[in-house]
């Protein structure tokens, strides 16, 4: 059943969650770091740890944006 909302959920949910703020300071660094937003820090880090994120979805949505 987790395939098919997957297949049929289209767009972006709004997710807000609490974290500690040395975690929150690490995302930000590694933001400035690597120079991509936290959402694909995170984003990639769900994936890795075996959550569902479609194609396409690891992307900076900023580029292009002037």
């Amino acid at each position: 059943m987790k395939n098919i909302a997957a297949q049929t959920d289209v767009g972006d949910e709004h997710l807000q969650v609490q974290i500690p703020a040395v975690t929150k300071r690490d995302l930000g660094q590694r933001s400035l770091d690597s120079r991509e937003p936290i959402r694909m820090i995170v984003l990639r880090a769900l994936e890795a740890y075996g959550v569902s994120v479609p194609a396409g979805a690891i992307s900076d949505r900023r580029k292009g944006r002037r």
